[in-house]
């Protein structure tokens, strides 16, 4: 364990190296509220070890901020969830856990770290259930843990599920999948709402934003994602007016100028996100489509 690798102001840490998401932990008087957990095992007694004795109390809290395995795989880790830990999740991602594991993409990790030779701990993650949250929010949730306030709410655009949290006593933001650095990925996104989230986000009283993948920014991300998802709308615009097929227009080669996959996770993963990006397209194919009428 040794020190968690980043503290923002007096009560909130975040660690950024595990794989997959980002994960943090606040500290409270009523004990310590985890935001997102790890996905491997190993990370996540990790995690655990490093953040449990920030308080008397352990931990009490874990919220998940979406529905994607890469927000809720790693819940089946966390010792005591459901009982003195409390699981908080949106109610979109209840129902994807009740649909059983594929529902939220479990296989992805799985499969990614038998590529890369972790056998033991892909085995571990198959077998292990995912707990389903006691806690759910529709839209918004508060939660009062003197001296933080945790104002939860859904953000939608990245997956309906995906939501943001704000510590207002700390101004600090976390974002979850809203803010990405490398664009976000759109395989259940919704730009519109996207874009509205973004410009929400940017009209915050905040300097911090602890995104769902990647280092702790600025505003001046979600500002550049934001400009990025109004040219991905624009440039569906323009090929459609072009009087393709569906998929014609979504394979348009003036599309790939916004694909960015990590190439160091092996062929499936990089596959997964060549798929997840063409669906993406044909996301946004729909929605403008519906808008134009």
């Amino acid at each position: 364990g040794g020190e968690p690798v980043e503290q923002l102001g007096e009560r909130l840490y975040v660690e950024t190296k595990y794989d997959w998401a980002n994960v943090s932990a606040a500290v409270t008087d009523e004990g310590v509220v985890l935001i997102d957990s790890p996905v491997r095992p190993s990370d996540s007694k990790d995690w655990q070890d490093t953040v449990k004795g920030l308080s008397p109390k352990g931990i009490r809290y874990l919220i998940a901020t979406d529905y994607h395995g890469d927000h809720t795989t790693g819940s089946s880790f966390i010792d005591g969830i459901g009982e003195q830990v409390n699981f908080i999740a949106p109610q979109f991602a209840y129902d994807e856990i009740l649909k059983g594991d594929n529902a939220f993409s479990k296989e992805i990790f799985v499969e990614t770290l038998r590529d890369l030779g972790h056998t033991e701990e892909a085995d571990a993650i198959t077998r292990a259930a995912v707990p389903h949250p006691q806690f759910c929010f529709e839209d918004t949730m508060v939660l009062h843990l003197p001296p933080l306030t945790f104002e939860i709410r859904r953000m939608g655009g990245h997956s309906p599920a995906t939501s943001a949290i704000f510590v207002p006593e700390e101004g600090v933001l976390f974002s979850s999948d809203v803010v990405s650095h490398t664009g976000g990925g759109m395989r259940d996104a919704n730009l519109g709402e996207w874009i509205r989230a973004l410009e929400w986000i940017e009209s915050l009283p905040i300097k911090t934003i602890v995104p769902g993948h990647g280092d702790i920014c600025g505003k001046d991300v979600a500002t550049r994602q934001k400009e990025r998802m109004v040219s991905i709308k624009g440039t569906m615009e323009e090929v459609l007016k072009k009087g393709l097929t569906k998929d014609e227009t979504v394979a348009d080669e003036s599309f790939q100028k916004f694909f960015r996959a990590d190439t160091s996770r092996g062929e499936y993963w990089l596959q997964q996100r060549k798929e997840t990006f063409r669906i993406g397209i044909e996301r946004v194919y729909d929605e403008v489509k519906a808008d134009i009428g």
